[in-house]
């Protein structure tokens, strides 16, 4: 028999109590024991910071960085919010606003476009993708080392813009990535027929129901010259090159030269249109001798506000450029006067006054030239940063301005039709043009690298270099020595072409006029 709990001894009242716990006492006990927190209730993150979200509490979404993450000293990032592109059917183009703003921005302008976004303008992944290839690839080199946003950075905005223009791009793109393809089939060589074709018929469409304004016309125009350069068919680029700069002169009538970069036209598209006009005047060039005598005196008048020294780089070479085109215009109007008639004293006395303003320039333009013909940036890890690239391209157009120079006046002279004998006299002028050819020419040819990735493509530039000054040398100078060393800078350039002027055409007419001359030294 267990005995009472009550009474054993050795069990304290306390215990007892415990045993037979009464209602109050058990209340009691409980109101003692901490109660468990509960976390209050609050709307889900969805727009926060991701530290806070992955956290699971409140952001006040306070950028930078959130007063939490702040606090805490925790790393504060939000996501990258994509908005997916709208599909909306395509309406005609009746208004286009200008690709440029004419006042300049306060921040730089980004100079390239690499990123593609998602557009419903491209109607394949090919297109796409040749689109891209231009941008990334051709558009760095096709300038050379003369500044302008023109090819990389307004064209493509125009191609977003107009479907002819995108069309040309794209067929660019895809000839420029044919280059790369050296034996078998070239898929991509057909492909940019089939899209050249599509924006010659847009082009013609474009201007027939007068939608093309005039800065998508001018830009249609330099895209066709690039793809006739590109494909080796001179006549067409050379026909399309005079027909751009007439139609950019007969809208620039009512402007003077100096404010051109303030029309609607703008700065770019001029320049890239006087860098043209060079191109057709140095090849087949058909016009007639009164276009050649307007644009002459026209030019010449821009050339007489020359001063006697130059402040920077831009206004030597823009003067220059009114020099030299009214040179070789100078120069056509005489070749069609003399098949007609005998030079006459009146001719005779002009060319000798535009020498003397080719030395008037020189003279000009000496200390501005001399001080940038040695870049400080001679080792290639210097010519890495932005501050040596702009250095080695200011030493590019310096010298190849002197180069320039130098063929002009042997130019004036070939205008006449001289005896051979007649260019003796030019032999400095022929070793400036070499000398200073070899010194810029793995900057202009070698180093710069190709546009076809991946194979053996060459190097594309619109502005005319080394290439006619070097074909001079291999036809005209008698120095056997300078005549082949001209020759084997030609034959280093395979691949190179500058517009119309392809060196391996060059050297191979080169090679002929060497062979001919030393027929006739034998005979």
């Amino acid at each position: 028999m267990e005995a009472d709990p009550a009474f054993s001894p050795g069990i304290s009242a306390v215990t007892a109590a415990s045993a037979n716990p009464s209602p109050a006492g058990i209340f009691s006990e409980l109101q003692q024991q901490p109660h468990p927190r509960r976390r209050r209730k609050t709307p889900k993150v969805k727009t926060g910071c991701l530290t806070c979200r992955s956290r699971r509490v409140k952001c006040d979404e306070s950028k930078p960085i959130c007063k939490k993450c702040e606090k805490l000293c925790f790393s504060c990032s939000y996501p990258i919010l994509v908005e997916k592109p709208k599909q909306r059917p395509r309406q005609p183009i009746t208004n286009l606003h200008p690709l440029v703003p004419k006042t300049r921005p306060s921040h730089p302008t980004p100079s390239r476009i690499y990123v593609m976004k998602p557009s419903p303008q491209f109607t394949d992944e090919n297109e796409a993708r040749y689109f891209v290839y231009y941008c990334e690839g051709m558009s760095k080199q096709i300038g050379g080392p003369f500044p302008n946003k023109l090819w990389d950075y307004l064209i493509p905005q125009a191609g977003e813009a107009v479907p002819f223009i995108r069309k040309a791009v794209i067929a660019l793109g895809a000839l420029s990535k044919s280059h790369s393809m050296v034996r078998g089939r070239d898929p991509h060589h057909s492909y940019a027929l089939s899209q050249y074709v599509q924006a010659l018929n847009g082009m013609r469409k474009s201007i027939a129901e007068n939608q093309a304004d005039v800065r998508t016309a001018l830009i249609g125009c330099l895209l066709v010259f690039c793809f006739e350069s590109l494909q080796s068919h001179q006549d067409a680029a050379s026909l399309h090159a005079s027909s751009g700069v007439d139609l950019i002169t007969s809208l620039c009538t009512r402007c003077a030269p100096k404010s051109w970069k303030d029309s609607e036209i703008g700065a770019e598209l001029y320049a890239a249109f006087s860098g043209l006009n060079l191109q057709s005047l140095l090849f087949l060039d058909q016009r007639t001798a009164e276009r050649h005598r307007s644009y002459k005196d026209g030019l010449g008048k821009a050339a007489a506000c020359m001063p006697g020294e130059f402040g920077d780089l831009g206004e030597c070479r823009r003067f220059w450029h009114y020099l030299m085109r009214r040179n070789l215009h100078f120069a056509l109007e005489v070749r069609d006067s003399l098949a007609r008639l005998s030079p006459t004293s009146a001719l005779l006395a002009e060319r000798d006054q535009y020498v003397r303003d080719i030395c008037r320039w020189e003279t000009a333009s000496a200390p501005l030239l001399c001080r940038l013909s040695t870049p400080s940036s001679s080792t290639p890890q210097n010519r890495n940063t932005e501050t040596g690239k702009e250095e080695v391209e200011d030493f590019l157009v310096a010298t190849l301005l002197r180069i320039h120079a130098a063929m002009n006046i042997i130019l004036l002279t070939r205008a006449f039709n001289p005896p051979e004998s007649a260019y003796d006299k030019f032999l400095d002028q022929f070793r400036t043009i070499v000398n200073l050819s070899e010194r810029i020419h793995h900057l202009l040819v070698s180093s710069s690298g190709s546009f076809a990735e991946g194979g053996e493509g060459g190097v594309f530039r619109f502005e005319i270099g080394i290439l006619p000054a070097l074909s001079q040398v291999s036809l005209l100078c008698r120095d056997r020595d300078v005549r082949k060393r001209a020759i084997r800078l030609l034959q280093k350039s395979k691949g190179y072409k500058e517009g119309i002027w392809d060196a391996e055409g060059v050297w191979a007419v080169g090679l002929w006029g060497c062979g001919l001359g030393v027929l006739r030294k034998k005979g």
